[in-house]
């Protein structure tokens, strides 16, 4: 799905969620698209991400936003998959300079939930300047708390 006109400053999550819940309920419908659906999100991991992944931003009530909200991909962060995919295929190693808030933490979770998904034996790391953020479990700023709150994004399409 594509959230025409999806307007990031001001955004409108429940619509956001009423599409998916649509399509989801389109696809209980219509079970026999599941399977071309997953060889497109296998080969397309940007568009699964868009579709059905969630992020979690405790600051978003500071804004009176909730703070689930759908991971609504905007095009620099599909560049981003893109590259790093091209990467892994390649074998070709890569480096990304990042700053705060471009959403690439999170990015990098959904996109190693999607392929772990769509490709069996699959296994991601992850890697910090710190230990502690990480893999360290309590601490908020850690990658792997992020991925425990990534894994509904596991949206079994069976």
């Amino acid at each position: 799905m594509i959230y025409e006109g999806f307007d990031f400053k001001k955004p409108d999550y429940p619509a956001v969620f009423q599409q998916r819940l649509n399509f989801y309920n389109n696809l209980k419908a219509h079970p026999e698209r599941i399977p071309a659906l997953k060889v497109h999100y296998r080969n397309h991991v940007a568009d699964f991400i868009n579709d059905w992944g969630c992020i979690f931003d405790p600051r978003n009530t500071d804004r009176n936003l909730p703070g689930l909200i759908p991971f609504v991909v905007f095009d620099r962060q599909r560049e981003w998959i893109e590259w790093a995919i091209d990467h892994w295929k390649n074998r070709r190693r890569g480096l990304v300079e990042k700053s705060r808030d471009g959403g690439l933490t999170w990015l990098a979770i959904s996109m190693a939930c999607a392929m772990c998904i769509f490709r069996s034996g699959m296994v991601v790391g992850f890697g910090s300047r710190k230990a502690e953020y990480v893999d360290l479990i309590g601490n908020p700023k850690s990658i792997i708390a992020h991925l425990i709150r990534a894994i509904p994004i596991g949206i079994c399409l069976d």
